[in-house]
């Protein structure tokens, strides 16, 4: 696979993990007060609902720009799990979605570790 495709792959999947992710974000933000300190809890929870959402973007980043073919086909299997999870969760709230959102969150914290253990070699 070239690499123009791996970024056109890389940007469908930007899109389909952080359309859920934002709107689960903003939801997390529901019941804040209005002038509410950016520090606060609430504002804690959406911007971590962010990050662990784009764990997986991040390592298939890594994987494209080191030519890891293998790790992204891996990435990408975890990130379409991921975003099956999260709109599972957004839209419909079935019980198997936080199994599946927790499992690839899970694997892609693993992918994120070993990519950049493969880099500093």
């Amino acid at each position: 696979m070239n690499k123009p495709v791996q970024w056109i792959i890389w940007v469908v999947a930007l899109v389909a993990i952080n359309i859920p992710t934002i709107l689960i974000a903003s939801f997390s933000l529901f019941g804040t007060a209005e002038g509410t300190s950016i520090f606060s809890v609430d504002y804690f929870i959406a911007a971590g609902i962010l990050l662990l959402g784009n764990i997986i973007i991040l390592q298939l980043f890594l994987a494209i720009r080191k030519n890891r073919y293998q790790a992204f086909v891996y990435g990408l299997s975890v990130a379409v799990a991921q975003a099956i999870g999260f709109y599972l969760i957004g839209m419909f709230y079935f019980k198997v979605g936080p199994i599946i959102l927790g499992a690839s969150i899970l694997l892609a914290i693993s992918l994120l570790i070993k990519e950049i253990k493969y880099r500093s070699q």
